[in-house]
């Protein structure tokens, strides 16, 4: 059974959806052992279909498909789904599909092809609060969505929806130190306040209630290791270090979502590259990140 009040709490991890063949079939098998092996290595939810999930290259029949092995998978740890879509209509439509399929909670972005304004956002996380009643985290992608989360429409977010959780990107050029304050101050105590951001988390532990990464999906126990001593206000050196070394090969590819495939196979997890139009690692980059592991 899984404590409601900690949802959206602790080391939330981001995997991939792997996939298989000529067609980049979904590769269910390795999907589960992925999550699997997150909940054994003691990690507290993974998150699927967002950015590192490759969600948006997933019709409706795949992403049930997708919530179904990993909530399978998951035995007692929760399991979020990135619910983002250009329209709320699928939104909606996805929300309902993962909360049939046990999920634990639902992501959501406000995606569109025009940045939303602030009543657009409210509008949209007010229809996926009424369409179920799972817990929402608000992703806040800035640099993608160009739309930031201001604290005082995050304040209004708390009060009237389901909304518990932020994912907040943990540094960006130009953003006042106060931040994090401020969306704390706003959300109050019950908001679970996390930050993204790999190469920022590990070298600087943020205290937050939440950190959310990709790269705890390929290296549970190492990350489990390093959020577990900085709640200990210790530090995990070597696994740091390696996390660390991971993620700034990660950061500085030129293919993101396809180096980001290429890990996952140097690291023993059997999948094609991304679906079109995200392209295969550059070999460069491929050099890179072997080094990285070595």
């Amino acid at each position: 059974m899984i404590d409601s009040s900690a949802l959206f709490r602790g080391l939330i991890a981001y995997p991939i959806t792997p996939l298989i063949g000529r067609d980049k079939l979904v590769d269910h098998d390795v999907l589960a052992r992925l999550v699997a092996k997150a909940a054994a290595a003691g990690i507290d939810g993974v998150t699927v279909l967002a950015s590192s999930g490759a969600g948006v290259s997933f019709d409706r029949e795949e992403r049930r498909a997708i919530v179904h092995t990993a909530v399978a998978a998951a035995g007692d740890m929760p399991v979020y789904v990135a619910v983002s879509a250009p329209s709320t209509r699928d939104v909606c439509a996805f929300a309902r599909d993962a909360a049939g399929l046990g999920a634990g909670g639902l992501v959501v972005t406000p995606f569109s092809y025009l940045p939303l304004d602030d009543d657009e956002v409210v509008a949209l996380v007010h229809a996926l609060s009424d369409e179920t009643p799972l817990p929402i985290c608000f992703y806040n992608k800035p640099v993608q969505t160009q739309y930031d989360l201001p604290p005082e429409v995050l304040n209004r977010l708390v009060s009237e929806t389901n909304l518990i959780a932020l994912k907040e990107p943990a540094t960006r050029p130009g953003r006042p130190a106060s931040r994090l304050t401020d969306l704390r101050a706003a959300g109050g105590p019950a908001l679970s306040l996390g930050v993204s951001g790999d190469v920022q988390i590990l070298t600087h532990l943020p205290p937050t209630d939440a950190w959310h990464t990709g790269i705890a999906a390929l290296r549970p126990e190492h990350y489990v290791a390093v959020w577990r001593a900085a709640r200990a206000d210790r530090t995990d050196a070597p696994a740091r270090a390696d996390l660390l070394t991971l993620a700034q090969a990660l950061a500085t590819s030129a293919r993101g979502m396809g180096s980001l495939h290429a890990l996952a196979a140097l690291c023993g997890i059997a999948t094609e590259p991304p679906r079109a139009p995200q392209l295969s690692a550059t070999d460069r980059d491929i050099a890179a990140l072997h080094t990285a592991l070595a």
